[in-house]
C-alpha cells in the first residue's frame, strides 16, 4: 500500500545505521511476506536519501517527485522526515519553496497551486492506466472526513500490489491532520499507517455476528 511508505522507511533505516544494516520497519511474522516491496511509492534505496544539516533524513530530487508530483523538486519543494527517526514509520513533511511545512501530500498539492494539481492529477492517471494495463485494482472509494472516521473499529481489505493479494486489516485510528489510518493486519498483527485515499481498498466489511464472534473467541 501507499500510505506507510515502508520502502522509503526501509532505505532510511539503513541510511541511519540500523542494527546490522537491516530495515526495521516491517514488524510481525507474516510468513516472510515481502510487504515493504509493496509500499508506494517505491524508492530505490540509499541513493534517494540524504541528511539535512540538522541530521534529519531527506529525499533526493527523484524521490521528491515520486512523493509529490513531477517537477516538484525543480520547483523548490523538499521532503524531510517529520522528526528524527520519523522516516522509519513513514512520517514525512513536505516543505514548500517558501519554507512552509505541510503535514500531508494533499495539503502540499493544494498549496502548490494549479500547476502542482495538474501534475499530480496526471501522475494519478498514469498510475491508474498502468494498473488497468496490468489488471490490478484501482483506488478504493473516496473518503470524506466523516466517512474516514466511521471506519475506525471496522475491518477493511487492502490490496498489496507487490504480492497481488488482498489483506484484511482492522482500522485502529484515524489522524485528521495526515488523513492516514492506522491499520492492524489480521494475518500477523502487523501495524502501519495507511492513507486509504491513496490505496486500493474495499470495505468496511460486515460486522461479525454474535455467533461468529463467540466462535472466534473460543478458537483464539
Amino acid at each position: 500500500p501507499r500510505p506507510g511508505d515502508a520502502a522509503a522507511a526501509a532505505a532510511a533505516s539503513t541510511a541511519a545505521g540500523g542494527a546490522g544494516g537491516r530495515p526495521s520497519v516491517v514488524k510481525g511474522g507474516g510468513g516472510g511476506k515481502a510487504r515493504k516491496a509493496a509500499e508506494r511509492p517505491s524508492l530505490p534505496g540509499d541513493a534517494q536519501l540524504r541528511r539535512t544539516e540538522g541530521g534529519l533524513v531527506a529525499l533526493e530530487a527523484t524521490a521528491v517527485d515520486a512523493k509529490l508530483w513531477a517537477g516538484a523538486a525543480a520547483a523548490g519543494w523538499t521532503v524531510v522526515e517529520m522528526y528524527a527517526g520519523g522516516s522509519k514509520s513513514g512520517n514525512w513533511k513536505y516543505i514548500s519553496p517558501a519554507g512552509v511545512p505541510c503535514k500531508s501530500r494533499s495539503v502540499a498539492i493544494e498549496l502548490g497551486g494549479d500547476a502542482a494539481q495538474a501534475a499530480a492529477a496526471a501522475g494519478r492517471e498514469k498510475k491508474a492506466a498502468e494498473k488497468r494495463a496490468q489488471g490490478q485494482p484501482e483506488k478504493g472509494p473516496s473518503l470524506t472526513k466523516s466517512r474516514a472516521k466511521e471506519l475506525v473499529g471496522r475491518l477493511v481489505e487492502v490490496y498489496w500490489d507487490g504480492e497481488d493479494v488482498w489483506y484484511k486489516a482492522e482500522v485502529l485510528r484515524f489522524d485528521e491532520a495526515s488523513r492516514a489510518h492506522t491499520l492492524r493486519y489480521t494475518a500477523d498483527g502487523y501495524e502501519c499507517e495507511e492513507k486509504l485515499s491513496d490505496s486500493s481498498w474495499r470495505g468496511p466489511l460486515p460486522r461479525p455476528t454474535a455467533r461468529t464472534a463467540a466462535k472466534r473467541s473460543r478458537e483464539g
